[in-house]
């Protein structure tokens, strides 16, 4: 697999926004970016994605303003040092990923060892899974905190693919003149 070039992630970028569009709006996309691909490029480049593995589904975006609002909770944890954390650490994963209620989850460095972000349809689903994970992988365990998040801004996963020119030019519509970006 070749590198993605400016346009794959362009292309990456307004897919992940709206995956529903037409070639004629990513067209128009690109062209404002100074792309001037054809239809059918576009349509090829979009296969090799798929093909690729770059793009592995299409999904939809939920308004969370029109459902039941759900409780969203980040757990912190730090590990204790064992000779079985390793192995251990392979069941953590398998169960974090199986898991229908996790957002994100993963390994860190700094000052926890894993921060796993989850949705829950109400506060005591939340709070029972938080008593059944640390039966679990208690023995793993050194600290686990957990804290219920209210979100400003809904999720928007176009953040994972945004360009290095959509950040410039938002930072140059936020940036004061006299910090001289």
């Amino acid at each position: 697999m070749k590198m993605l070039d400016n346009a794959d992630e362009l292309i990456l970028s307004t897919l992940s926004k709206n995956s529903r569009q037409d070639i004629k709006e990513i067209w128009d996309f690109l062209r404002d970016h100074g792309y001037d691909l054809t239809e059918g490029e576009i349509e090829t480049r979009i296969t090799k994605l798929e093909e690729d593995h770059v793009i592995t589904g299409y999904t939809i975006s939920v308004d969370t303003k029109k459902i039941k609002r759900r409780t969203i909770r980040v757990a912190l944890v730090t590990f204790k040092i064992s000779q079985h954390l390793p192995s251990r650490l392979e069941g953590l994963k398998k169960y974090l990923v199986d898991a229908p209620f996790v957002l994100f989850s993963g390994r860190t460095r700094g000052g926890y060892d894993w921060i796993c972000v989850q949705c829950f349809l109400t506060e005591e689903m939340a709070d029972e899974e938080s008593d059944i994970f640390r039966n679990l992988f208690g023995d793993i365990i050194q600290t686990y905190e957990v804290y219920d998040f209210m979100p400003m801004k809904d999720p928007a996963f176009g953040v994972l693919t945004h360009t290095n020119n959509e950040y410039r030019k938002f930072l140059s519509e936020w940036t004061p003149p006299f910090l001289g970006r």
